[in-house]
């Protein structure tokens, strides 16, 4: 019997303006369970490894779109995408991060 629970490895996208000028990646391993979502997992990097993440939580349900965010190249809504496995996880513009995931959207997006 596997008593190891299964984990994703998550790459999440680091940038600090106020106090860094080049972006980083963070890897962290994250238990994995079906109908896991996105904003699942950064919950529980925020939970479990690192508080000072910066990230969108609002509706929960896909309805105000403050959660987007580019998974594996994909734009998605972080609280209704549901991972399968390994992740890469970064905000949508680089250009306009105000912290980690967080961005400021202009109203033509």
């Amino acid at each position: 019997m596997n008593r190891n629970p299964k984990t994703i490895e998550v790459r999440v996208f680091r940038l600090n303006p106020a106090i860094e000028k080049e972006p980083h990646y963070d890897v962290y391993r994250v238990p994995f369970v079906e109908g896991l979502s996105v904003s699942n997992v950064l919950q529980y990097i925020n939970e479990n490894y690192d508080g000072g993440l910066g990230h969108y939580l609002s509706c929960r349900r896909g309805i105000c779109r403050g959660c987007i965010v580019k998974v594996n190249n994909t734009v998605v809504l972080a609280c209704t995408e549901i991972v399968h496995g390994d992740i890469t996880i970064e905000p949508i513009k680089h250009d306009s991060v105000i912290k980690d995931l967080i961005t400021c959207r202009k109203t033509e997006d």
